[in-house]
């Protein structure tokens, strides 16, 4: 296989994937999604079983009677039909094309509308003869062994979707369904949220790990992710981050760092603000990419850290009098003792990880100069640090 098909095979699946997504929310009678299954996707609803077989192309295509798509479709759904594990009676079957069709094709007369299942199967019992594609030749077989009125009842069971969107432009049919459930500018983060999602539902189905996607699944995980971006929350998309050593070594010379180790804190403490620092810096960066905070409200929030920080700082040097090296160590701790597990500044009333916080403050720690320290004379120590 060439570059050139290796990657139009991926964009098949990839296809696949959204289109099973589509399906998911579109049909609203659906009780469970399944992909690879008796089709590409399968959708079961209360008044049938669907099975969707998907025919993606980039280029401009058509369909025409010897269509090499239509008929290995055909040799599909016609196996299943001779084996017996499809009843024509209880199926849909969609041939799903990014192809256009033309008047008086095979294809024409198994449109939606003005629809002629008995001309289809007298084109086809016509032309299949003829076909001398060597490729096809299993997929001919096997239509042709069907009785008469198994064909008719395929035939029947058979629509024809052409012109679809392609693996691209799939998304924004997604997204228009999506804009009934965020304000328009949230639309974008909330898609690619929900498509993480579905990515690696998909990954569970394909790996067995379940054997179905539930609809009501799709929609309480829409309902979910949405409630995110309600006016006094955000979404949070690297709760569940961690990092490996050599990542959590990458941070040891940070000013932040420094100032934790100005305090005599253990490394496992250390190990923790490095992930907090990380998950806070990337999490901020993404909510303002995503157009959810602008910098006035990363300014705000960061005064509103500054202001609490300062307030406890005070408090607690007040209560030092005169203090050795030791003492001071102490008092840092208990600064930064009060923001891990007193502290509750939020950036969003309704946002309350903890690591949004707490990795601000580490944030405000780094920064050149120190807006804050945890040491009592954090600014004196770390000009030290410099000058050595």
């Amino acid at each position: 296989m060439s570059v050139h098909e290796a990657g139009f095979a991926k964009l098949g699946y990839l296809y696949q994937i959204r289109y099973a997504l589509h399906r998911a929310i579109e049909d609203c009678d659906a009780y469970y999604i399944k992909l690879e299954s008796l089709d590409d996707v399968e959708v079961e609803s209360d008044s049938s079983t669907k099975l969707f077989q998907l025919k993606h192309h980039y280029a401009e295509s058509n369909l025409p009677n010897k269509s090499v798509d239509f008929w290995k479709t055909i040799g599909i759904w016609a196996e299943q039909i001779l084996d017996e594990s499809l009843d024509t009676e209880e199926f849909k079957f969609y041939l799903v094309t990014t192809s256009t069709v033309t008047s008086n094709t095979i294809a024409h007369h198994l449109l939606e509308d003005k629809r002629d299942p008995t001309k289809a199967v007298l084109l086809m019992d016509e032309i299949a003869p003829d076909i001398k594609n060597v490729d096809l030749s299993k997929s001919i077989n096997n239509y042709l062994k069907l009785s008469q009125s198994q064909k008719k009842l395929l035939c029947e069971s058979i629509v024809v979707l052409p012109n679809e969107d392609n693996a691209s432009n799939i998304i924004v049919k997604i997204k228009q369904r999506l804009e009934y459930t965020v304000q328009i500018d949230f639309v974008d983060s909330l898609y690619e949220q929900l498509e993480g999602w579905w990515f690696g539902k998909v990954v569970d189905l394909l790996f067995g790990d379940c054997d179905k996607i539930w609809r009501e699944e799709v929609r309480d995980k829409i309902l979910q992710l949405s409630y995110s971006y309600h006016p006094e929350t955000l979404p949070i998309d690297f709760n569940d981050i961690s990092l490996k050593k050599s990542e959590i070594d990458g941070f040891m010379n940070y000013q932040f760092v420094k100032q934790l180790e100005l305090i005599g804190v253990g490394v496992q403490r250390i190990h923790n603000a490095i992930l907090d620092y990380y998950k806070a810096y990337h999490q901020r960066t993404k909510w303002v990419r995503d157009d959810l905070l602008i910098d006035y409200d990363i300014s705000e929030y960061e005064r509103k850290l500054v202001d609490g920080w300062n307030r406890f700082r005070i408090s607690v040097i007040d209560e030092l009098g005169e203090a050795g090296e030791t003492e001071l160590k102490k008092a840092g701790r208990s600064i930064l003792n009060w923001v891990e597990t007193q502290a509750d500044i939020r950036i969003k009333p309704r946002v309350s990880e903890k690591f949004v916080m707490t990795g601000s403050y580490h944030i405000l720690s780094n920064s050149n100069p120190a807006r804050i320290g945890w040491h009592p004379n954090f600014m004196e120590r770390l000009q030290k640090l410099i000058e050595l």
